[in-house]
Order: structure tokens, then C-alpha cells, then sequence
């Protein structure tokens, strides 16, 4: 299904992987993304890192994603050194955390220089929100900083 999606956003899908353990976050993450990009839900980073290589008759075909987003409860059960793990199998790829909020612990470490995060996803997700930041780290979009010399407070 490809609602609200222009045609140069379908010529362009770049894969998402989101790996979480709960069942549903995972599942409406896919349901948002998916007109846009060519999204995978797993369970474990193992199921994510076992679907990025299959063989094929005979053949290995590589299905690398370019974006993961990887729940808090994964950094929970696993620890904070999975994003290298992750970061090591995708070198290219870029990896969001999702969190209930952005005061999360070890989402705040997962962000620290050197924790292997490049952005942070918090929760209660909306459409717009979730595709923004996406967008942004995929590189379909800018980042939007404002100065604030921009403005005239006088």
C-alpha cells in the first residue's frame, strides 16, 4: 500500500530493520514505515543479523539494511555493547533507539559519544514523527537547526 507516497519516495526505498522484543511497538513501526521503505520487524538482533545473509540456491544474497531501529528493551536485555555488535555487521547503516522517552538511562548512553546511536525515537510515536526522523538519517531530508540570530527579539 502506497498512500501519500510520491514516486520518487517509491523509486527510492532504502530497508529498515527494527528489532524489538514486545511484538507490537515493532509491528506499528513496520505499518509506518513501510510505504516508504522496505521495513523488517525481528525479535532478537541474532533473527536481523541471520536475515541480512541467506542462501538461496546455492547463493548468499545480502540484504543490508541502511537503517536500524533497535527498542530500549533490547539494550536492556543485551547491553549497551549490541550497538557495536550491530554497528560492526552494518558499518554504513545508522541506528536509532527507541524509548518510552528520552530520559531513558542507557537510551541517553546508547546517544553519548561513542555509545553507537545516531538518533533517539520516543514514544507515543506519530506517522509524521517517526518518517521525519527517518527521513532525516536516511538523508531524504535536512536536518532542521535554527540559529537563533535568525530571529529578531527586539
Amino acid at each position: 500500500m502506497q498512500i501519500g507516497v510520491d514516486n520518487a519516495s517509491r523509486v527510492e526505498n532504502k530497508r529498515v530493520f527494527v528489532i524489538d522484543n514486545d511484538g507490537m511497538t515493532g509491528s506499528i513501526l513496520q505499518f509506518m514505515l513501510e510505504d516508504h521503505n522496505e521495513t523488517h520487524e525481528f525479535a532478537s538482533v541474532q533473527d536481523a543479523f541471520d536475515a541480512s545473509e541467506k542462501v538461496v540456491y546455492g547463493k548468499t544474497e545480502k540484504s543490508i539494511p541502511h537503517l536500524l531501529i533497535v527498542s530500549v528493551n533490547i539494550l536492556a536485555e543485551k547491553g549497551l555493547d549490541v550497538l557495536k555488535e550491530i554497528g560492526g555487521k552494518f558499518p554504513e547503516a545508522k541506528i536509532v533507539v527507541l524509548a518510552d522517552n528520552a530520559e531513558v538511562p542507557l537510551a541517553k548512553e546508547a546517544l553519548a559519544k561513542g555509545g553507537g546511536a545516531h538518533g533517539i525515537l520516543t514514544k507515543p510515536l506519530t506517522v509524521e514523527v517517526v518518517r521525519r526522523k527517518v527521513d532525516m538519517l536516511l538523508g531524504r531530508l535536512k536536518s532542521e537547526f535554527v540559529q537563533l540570530g535568525d530571529f529578531n527579539f527586539g
